[in-house]
């Protein structure tokens, strides 16, 4: 159901690969945050929808449902353009089109869950217990990762190839906590399934690294969790999140008790998401670097820089890039600044300090708040396998 599609350092026009699928999410980000804007500066929520709890539960829910449906046909351009034609391979349009469907359908099913639950909440107990409920649907999300990763892209699970228990042995992992799924998108690294780290997700292409290069990967995830710095990601992520639904509802001065209000908070959760996007891959960055030198502080920093070099060639393959490209916008180092980094010998390795995955756990969490920003960045933007696990280091 594939052909071959853009190869490495080929993209659309004169741009590379990953300059081409960068734009494409500069394109899809901006157009969230100017739609988003809009709706806020010009009080769009209170002219198209009920501002009152007097209009029905179901009612209400009927209205925001149909612009759930709407924000997503908004975004089916920078799908269709970054799952079919800005990638790597290339889906048939009709296979593509239905994974799409599927994981849109997915989206929508949570989010008229999670504005059922805030809405209903909302109104029966008050403001104090709507902030539970939000925390309680990031936590549900965070621990459903790996299902809903399943359920929103065919990720079909597959007999581990006995190189993951050669790997594994290597790193000090437990090959049982290995759940390896088959997807055709080179751009998966899986990772974590829950809020704690007992299953761990990993594409079955990865049987095509070296030995060495695969124990890598699978000791900087053993590192990530025995450190404690995957939970910090997860929880920073619910923190950021959080803090993001409360500032929205004051400043708004809004309440997600009426139509108008869970309409209202979702233009404001975009932004606070794009806030994220700006922020968070600072300190997600630190933890990459982390990572690599506790890995490589297991397996050897050959083993590590083989990993590195090969799996940026699956993803962007974009060895440099300027300083304020990355700052902005990639909370994964490039590979050369990674290979830099490890070749100083620096023994570090994870700290409390140290969150990992941040800014990616809370674009996939943003599916709790309501936010569509969280499927059109760059990395994943129409590749629905990469939705709820984005790509990583």
């Amino acid at each position: 159901m594939t052909s071959p599609s853009l190869s490495r350092g080929e993209g659309f026009g004169p741009l590379s690969y990953a300059r081409s699928r960068l734009y494409l999410g500069i394109s899809g980000v901006g157009t969230a945050v100017l739609a988003a804007t809009c709706l806020l500066v010009f009080d769009i929520p209170q002219a198209g929808f009920a501002t009152t709890e007097g209009q029905s539960v179901g009612r209400a829910l009927f209205g925001v449902g149909i612009f759930f449906a709407m924000v997503q046909a908004l975004f089916f351009l920078f799908d269709l353009l970054g799952g079919a034609l800005v990638v790597r391979r290339k889906d048939h349009a009709p296979f593509w089109l239905t994974l799409w469907m599927r994981g849109v359908a997915v989206q929508w099913v949570v989010w008229m869950l999670t504005a059922g639950a805030l809405m209903t909440t909302a109104r029966s107990a008050g403001p104090l217990a709507t902030v539970g409920v939000f925390v309680g649907i990031q936590l549900l999300l965070a621990q459903l990762r790996g299902p809903l990763a399943r359920l929103i892209a065919p990720l079909r699970a597959h007999v581990a190839p006995p190189v993951f228990a050669q790997a594994a042995e290597m790193a000090g992992i437990d090959a049982r906590r290995l759940q390896v799924v088959d997807t055709s998108d080179e751009g998966f690294v899986g990772g974590w399934s829950g809020i704690l780290p007992r299953t761990l997700v990993v594409p079955r292409r990865w049987e095509l690294l070296p030995v060495e290069a695969l124990a890598a990967q699978l000791a900087r995830w053993q590192a990530v969790a025995a450190s404690g710095a995957h939970v910090r990601g997860v929880l920073g992520a619910i923190g950021w999140n959080t803090l993001g639904f409360v500032l929205v509802q004051q400043l708004a001065d809004s309440t997600p008790a009426t139509a108008e209000g869970l309409v209202t908070l979702m233009a404001g959760m975009t932004l606070w998401a794009f806030v994220g996007v700006l922020l968070l891959p600072t300190p997600s960055r630190a933890a990459v670097y982390a990572a690599d030198q506790a890995a490589a502080a297991k397996v050897g920093a050959a083993a590590v820089q083989s990993s590195i070099e090969r799996l940026d060639r699956w993803q962007d393959d974009e060895p440099t890039r300027s300083p304020t490209i990355e700052r902005i916008f990639h909370p994964v180092p490039a590979r050369a600044n990674r290979l830099q980094r490890l070749s100083r010998a620096e023994t570090g390795g994870l700290r409390p300090v140290h969150a990992h995955h941040l800014a990616r756990h809370a674009l996939w969490l943003g599916w709790g708040a309501l936010t569509p920003l969280s499927r059109a960045v760059h990395c994943n933007v129409g590749r629905t396998a990469l939705w709820a696990m984005l790509p990583g280091d």
